[in-house]
């Protein structure tokens, strides 16, 4: 998923992570939690070459933790995860910019023999989808 940031006061809330599959089967949500890391990424293009050979840009990324306690049995993570956007100024320029996308990425980490998707319960301000 990729998103748009508006301004320098733009964020996104995860309040909450849901795993779904079409199989439905119980507990088989924590195997695919283990094979799997979900990533944000806040981007922001310095230059884009005309042609897309070169692009120098500003980037900052972190993961985010879908920790499995050892009661649960729903697999529904409450996460209330903020991220905000950032200021930064680009060499010796005093002008502060602003990342202006935010990706969430879900990476595989081993293969999966299923299908499985995340729902993603949030909140924004001053973001576009």
């Amino acid at each position: 998923m990729e998103f748009k940031m508006n301004s320098k006061d733009s964020y996104l809330l995860i309040h909450s992570v849901f795993v779904t599959s079409e199989k439905n089967i119980e507990n088989e949500w924590t195997n695919f939690i283990s094979k799997v890391k979900l990533t944000a990424e806040l981007k922001y293009v310095i230059f884009d070459d005309p042609e897309g050979r070169f692009i120098d840009d500003r980037k900052n990324q972190f993961p985010i933790h879908l920790l499995v306690d050892p009661y649960q049995v729903q697999p529904v993570f409450h996460l209330n995860t903020l991220i905000k956007n950032e200021t930064f100024t680009l060499g010796i320029n005093p002008e502060r910019k602003f990342y202006r996308t935010l990706k969430l990425e879900l990476q595989d980490v081993e293969n999966l023999d299923e299908d499985y998707s995340l729902e993603l319960n949030i909140e924004k301000f001053n973001i576009d989808a």
